[in-house]
């Protein structure tokens, strides 16, 4: 486990881990953003020791979770501009400006925020891997609502009730529906996101009103699709099939895109094929 840096910003302190192979061949830079409710050293760890040829890999914990809190360590309401925003602000601090993005869930969504923004700007767009990325998972933005839906009655289950067990399992239910169900991953499943039950709730409430954003102007997640140009999805088996087929999509209609469906697996993917995701993640970066 590596060290753990802060950073003080506006709306709260960011924490990060900044990890350094001396032996890496070329001098890249990876970014890595965890999905809702758990922290990047938690998501990512297990890959590591797997990803060998980038020389600098930076984890920060979105804020609401892990060691990233609002100021006076309260837990309020967050939205994906301003989870983006901050992880700019981190990126400005250490002067990074080219880099690779690997992306899991609600990550997935502030990195193609991110390089909305940087393409915007006139910058060049980054080269991204996605594990199952909010706001991709239906093509149908109506029908996204009414998942997102289902994504708001967990978070008010939790902030309104208390109840974390019971909230967790009905985001757990929603976005895994056909998972197998082995007591211990579900204990563990579990476990993860109740750390911090709050801001974990007001993470899932960024990821539903954005898509409430986009559902209005529709254009707008257009604009973020279509400045991605390298783009690698990966998808469970068992996830909704609905999810792999706006991803399968999603490659056929872009060149730049690619889609690979991890057998045995639902959204849980990083935690459950640590090792093999790296692997396929370094080939993507690295190609021979």
């Amino acid at each position: 486990m590596s060290d753990v840096f802060f950073l003080s910003l506006k709306n709260g302190r960011i924490a990060y881990r900044l990890h350094e192979n001396p032996e890496a061949d070329a001098d890249r830079a990876c970014l890595m953003l965890h999905g809702a409710g758990v922290d990047g050293d938690i998501t990512y760890s297990p890959m590591l020791p797997f990803l060998k040829k980038w020389r600098w890999i930076l984890m920060p914990d979105l804020k609401g979770m892990g060691a990233s809190y609002h100021h006076g360590g309260k837990e309020a309401p967050v939205t994906i501009a301003e989870l983006t925003g901050e992880v700019e602000a981190l990126l400005l601090s250490l002067d990074w400006r080219e880099f690779d993005v690997v992306g899991y869930s609600l990550g997935g969504l502030v990195a193609l925020n991110l390089n909305h923004h940087r393409v915007m700007a006139g910058l060049t767009p980054l080269k991204m891997a996605l594990l199952e990325p909010a706001s991709l998972d239906r093509e149908d933005l109506q029908a996204l609502i009414e998942v997102r839906k289902k994504y708001r009655q967990a978070s008010q289950t939790i902030r309104e009730t208390g109840d974390v067990e019971l909230g967790v399992a009905s985001f757990m239910d929603t976005v895994s529906p056909n998972r197998r169900k082995n007591p211990a991953a579900e204990s563990t499943t579990q476990s993860r996101l109740a750390h911090r039950p709050l801001g974990f709730a007001f993470a899932l409430d960024a990821v539903t009103n954005h898509v409430e954003v986009i559902a209005a102007a529709p254009e707008y997640r257009q604009a973020m699709i279509e400045a991605a140009k390298e783009v690698f999805l990966l998808s469970g088996e068992l996830s909704n099939a609905a999810l792999k087929e706006h991803y399968q999509l999603l490659s056929e209609r872009y060149e730049g895109w690619h889609h690979k469906v991890f057998s045995g697996c639902d959204h849980s993917l990083p935690f459950q094929k640590p090792r093999q995701i790296a692997k396929l993640v370094d080939k993507w970066f690295f190609p021979a």
